[in-house]
């Protein structure tokens, strides 16, 4: 399957030539993870590096969703989370410890807004990139996995068992070279990654999921629809 960029910008590198082989698409995507890492929100970077290490994966998944009902809606209505598109005053009237609550606390809490991805989507690809940039914050709320360097990189590991993309890997092993945002040593959390690796394993494909449906449900009832396992952190 051939890919070619949903978006670029040439002057910083970040273009992807229409069939691009895996060494071009590695390169192209390993600069757009160096843009990443100083803006994690960059409109270009984000969805360049989703098509440039995982447009495989990405369409394989889209070829599994469209085998079911609920997947097939997902990939037609093409629902969008990016600022705008939800209402969060309305979502934080809902009672505390629904999906819509909860995800606009966790907003509020950590002082950000939805991601922006504003590139056109031509095909169930594109789309799903972006999907799964949107839906990174719900998954946050869900895995109950925190916003510090160490609790992102876990839920990197727990991406990685869930989905299999490759960009966890790129990123987790950027991080553990680069010791971005003043991370220990990989040593002192790699338990955790395996134990994030292992629970994402366990739980449904966290892609699958039309969340816009959710928000009046509890997050426990959601996590339980996921098979999603409770996170245990060890006792200090």
């Amino acid at each position: 399957m051939r890919f070619s960029s949903p978006t670029s910008r040439p002057e910083d590198g970040l273009f992807l030539p229409e069939g691009a082989g895996p060494l071009i698409r590695c390169k192209v995507g390993y600069r757009a993870l160096t843009v990443l890492a100083k803006q994690k929100d960059d409109s270009v970077a984000a969805p360049l590096f989703n098509v440039c290490i995982d447009g495989e994966i990405f369409a394989r998944l889209g070829a599994k969703l469209a085998r079911t009902d609920d997947g097939q809606e997902l990939l037609r209505a093409r629902p969008n989370l990016q600022s705008g598109a939800v209402n969060m005053a309305t979502l934080h009237a809902l009672p505390e410890g629904t999906l819509g609550h909860e995800l606009a606390r966790y907003y509020v809490d950590n002082g950000i807004k939805p991601f922006e991805s504003p590139y056109p989507i031509s095909n169930d690809v594109d789309y799903l990139a972006k999907r799964y940039r949107e839906t990174h914050d719900i998954v946050h709320v869900l895995t109950g996995y925190g916003t510090d360097p160490v609790s992102e990189l876990e839920l990197q590991a727990f991406a990685l068992g869930n989905l299999g993309l490759r960009q966890c890997i790129m990123i987790i092993l950027f991080a553990a070279v680069t010791r971005a945002d003043g991370l220990p040593p990989v040593r002192k959390y790699t338990d955790k990654l395996w134990a994030a690796y292992r629970r994402g394993r366990k739980c449904k494909d966290i892609l699958g999921p039309h969340y816009e449906r959710y928000w009046e449900s509890t997050v426990e009832d959601v996590r339980q629809q996921l098979h999603l396992p409770p996170l245990v952190r060890a006792i200090a």
